[in-house]
Parts: structure tokens; sequence; C-alpha cells
């Protein structure tokens, strides 16, 4: 997926998430959510986080470990280790899923047990192509109808 669908994800999860969950810091939560949107392409060096923390992006395989069920469980419990808070962990945790959840949907797949096993989940969408458009437009479209209606 491309890094504004990513982020259209993000928001997304975002809007459903601050009717569950009541942080302090509405916009924090949210922010953070989208930092988790992003983080887990900093594996691949033409990705926005890739460029900020390139050496990471030349040492590790795009979709690789990054992309795992593991790391949506190490990078979230990390951040809580770091930050002592629970809730904005959440909002984290959130967004790293909601990554790997939009790159199931790609053709080039996720492994979802890497390193363990190289097994790829693969769905439909070439990235870039018009129906990551389309889903991108309905990602925005139904963020402000949920943030208009509820």
């Amino acid at each position: 997926m491309m890094f504004k669908t990513h982020m259209a994800a993000g928001l997304l999860v975002a809007v459903v998430a601050l009717n569950f969950v009541s942080p302090e810091k509405q916009l924090l939560f949210a922010f953070l959510l989208l930092i988790g949107a992003a983080f887990p392409d900093i594996d691949h060096p033409k990705s926005r986080m890739g460029q900020m923390f390139w050496p990471i992006a030349y040492l590790f395989e795009h979709r690789g470990f990054f992309h795992s069920f593991f790391a949506i469980v190490i990078f979230p419990v990390m951040f809580f280790l770091l930050s002592g808070s629970l809730v904005y962990s959440v909002g984290f945790l959130l967004g790293y899923a909601s990554h790997i959840f939009t790159d199931l949907l790609t053709t080039q797949g996720v492994m979802p047990f890497h390193p363990l096993l190289k097994f790829k989940l693969r769905g439909f969408m070439h990235t870039g192509a018009y129906y990551e458009y389309a889903l991108f437009f309905v990602l925005i479209a139904v963020s402000i109808f949920v943030l208009l209606v509820l």
C-alpha cells in the first residue's frame, strides 16, 4: 500500500477508536496511532520511515519481520515500556495493526510468522493501482462520515 492509504486507514481506525477509548490527549493518541500506521515500512528504503531510519531499511527484508505478527506485539510492548502509558501504546498498536491489515490486501502480502516461516498471506490489490486509490477515497469518506455521525 501507499503511504497515504496507510494514513487513511490509520485515520479511520483513530476516529473509530476515539469513540471507545478516552485518552486524556485525543490528538496525541491519534498522532501515535498514525505513527504506528507508518512504522512497519521502516524496513523499506524508499518509504518515509525507511528514509528517516535508513540503516534499518537496508538491514531488514521489506515486509519481513516488521510486518509480522511478532512485530505487532513487540513494538507496542516496547512503546509501553518506554512511555509507561497503556492507552497511548494501544493507539500505536492499533495503527501498527492497521498497516499490516492493509498490506494483507496487496498481492505482495506479508509474512505473518517471519522470521520463523516465509509463508505469505496475500490479497488481490496491486500497490498504486486504481482500486487502491478507490480504497483511499472510501477510507477518507468513511472517516468523515464517522466524525460527523458519531
